[in-house]
């Protein structure tokens, strides 16, 4: 037997050994979730359900509780991003978290397509698609008092129609977004166009100065309604609030920067002129004093007020008898300074 064959021998299987299982890591996924919904009873368990996102165009996954409460699960992901287990290492890095959501939002989108022309009844609504994750939106987690500001109700004995009202639709999110500002507001979020850090201390008159405005506040608070409607709806809602779109919001705050840039060069110019005609006044108090001192003689003092703007040249004032002494007998002596001086 030549050294190739041998090298390219393999050892056989042995039919008769026991086959090796396969260890199949368990998914482990993170949630953060309130204790009062992990200690639920039995009959209000907590079940994952899709139903229709407006806001994403497509099914997404929802948390429900029973039948009496309906949740978003909101998914947080970075890329190579892992959690440690006690002793094991969760490859999935993604952080799930619920949160309560208004099921009149999701609502919205069938009551546009099939209650627009015509009132119809929850129970037969898209029925044709037999779809039962909307017959169960509709039926059990939204409430009729919801439905009354979105739509026009007609009542038949037991039965109870309903058909969609833009205006109704409209002001209801719109009052919404005035919730949304009220909190933004509450929290101190900046909702400015540009990107502001919040860790430098600044005084509340700045704070109410230059970062509150109004606008902003509603075009945030409308994105934030607008993920969980339609894009049309969104456009209508809007042009209901007079939100104008960002790139408009861009130019008017530059012109409004252009305008404060022009205002504060007239006032820093009417500032110098008043100094300007604070050191004219200036001038003219000093030569009234200096004319009522008795440094000028009288001649000086006249000729000071007949000619005030062009003022003669000081002459010395002649010294009295008792000063010329003093002056001969201080010839010839030291000055007081002068014993401070370093030797």
């Amino acid at each position: 037997m030549s050294k190739k064959t041998t090298r390219s021998t393999k050892p056989k299987t042995d039919p008769d050994a026991a086959p090796q299982k396969q260890v199949v890591d368990a998914v482990k996924k993170v949630f953060y979730i309130s204790d009062n919904l992990l200690h639920a009873d039995d009959d209000h368990r907590m079940c994952l359900e899709r139903f229709y996102h407006p806001g994403k165009g497509q099914s997404a996954m929802f948390v429900t509780l029973g039948d009496r409460s309906i949740m978003e699960l909101l998914e947080y992901g970075e890329p190579r991003r892992s959690w440690l287990l006690n002793n094991e290492v969760c490859s999935n890095g993604r952080i799930y978290m619920t949160t309560p959501i208004d099921a009149t939002l999701l609502a919205l989108h069938h009551l546009r397509k099939h209650c627009s022309q015509r009132a119809m009844s929850l129970d037969s609504i898209n029925v044709d698609g037999n779809d039962a994750s909307t017959n169960r939106l509709l039926t059990k987690f939204v409430s009729a008092a919801s439905l009354k500001c979105v739509a026009d109700v007609k009542t038949s004995g037991e039965l109870i129609f309903y058909k969609y009202n833009a205006d109704r639709t409209l002001a209801w999110l719109a009052l919404k977004t005035r919730q949304v500002v009220s909190v933004l507001k509450a929290k101190q979020v900046h909702c400015g166009l540009g990107a502001k850090s919040q860790n430098y201390v600044r005084s509340e008159k700045l704070v109410t100065e230059n970062d509150v405005n109004e606008m902003d506040y509603m075009r945030m608070a409308c994105d934030y309604v607008g993920r969980y409607l339609d894009a049309d709806l969104h456009e209508e809602l809007n042009r209901y609030l007079h939100i104008p779109s960002e790139i408009q919001a861009m130019v008017e705050e530059k012109s409004t920067a252009q305008k404060r840039k022009s205002q504060q060069g007239q006032q820093s110019a009417n500032s110098k002129k008043m100094k300007l005609a604070s050191g004219d006044n200036g001038s003219v108090d000093a030569a009234a004093q200096l004319r009522n001192s008795s440094l000028l003689d009288d001649d000086d003092a006249k000729e000071s007020i007949t000619s005030p703007t062009t003022p003669a040249p000081l002459k010395e004032r002649t010294m009295t008898a008792k000063e010329k002494a003093l002056a001969k007998g201080a010839k010839g002596s030291k000055s007081i300074a002068s014993f401070f001086k370093a030797k």
